[in-house]
């Protein structure tokens, strides 16, 4: 399970970091036809491979008992994903903005979400650092104690 979890960590940090070539494809578009077009990658991506790849991660985590920071660390990429949606969507509610039409609060409230695409990058990092120690120096069980196992006598005590 360690190695499956490293190998997910590995999916989440490559996608992160491909979110900023999809994100750079998309910027330097010469229309705005073709920029939604490109938006699209970025979009998927975050969405559905990041998202998805991080609740996995956790879940994993979870069952080869990577320890709760590793979890909690996996589960806050996922969750940060939605932080990227929300900042749009609240975003462009709260400022009046759309993707037709943005105002100025709207670009200051839009230019959140590179700084946290930047955390998520620097998360996506840390899990991949974590699962990959996980794997390739996995901990041994300690021995059982087998004293446990035998009946206790009133004389021993």
């Amino acid at each position: 399970m360690r190695k499956t979890l490293m190998v997910l960590a590995a999916i989440v940090l490559l996608s992160s970091l491909a979110q900023l070539f999809f994100a750079g494809y998309f910027h330097f578009q010469n229309t705005i036809e073709a920029q939604r077009e490109a938006g699209v990658y970025h979009v998927l991506n975050g969405q559905y491979v990041l998202r998805y790849g991080a609740l996995l991660a956790a879940i994993v985590a979870a069952i080869a008992r990577m320890g709760s920071r590793t979890i909690w660390l996996a589960a806050g990429i996922f969750l940060m994903t939605w932080v990227q949606l929300f900042i749009f969507i609240i975003g462009g509610m709260l400022t009046g903005s759309s993707e037709d039409f943005i105002t100025p609060s709207g670009s200051w409230v839009a230019s959140i979400h590179p700084v946290t695409g930047l955390l998520i990058i620097f998360m996506s990092y840390w899990l991949f650092s974590r699962a990959r120690a996980a794997a390739l120096n996995p901990q041994p069980l300690p021995p059982k104690d087998t004293s446990s196992d035998a009946p206790t006598s009133p004389a021993s005590a």
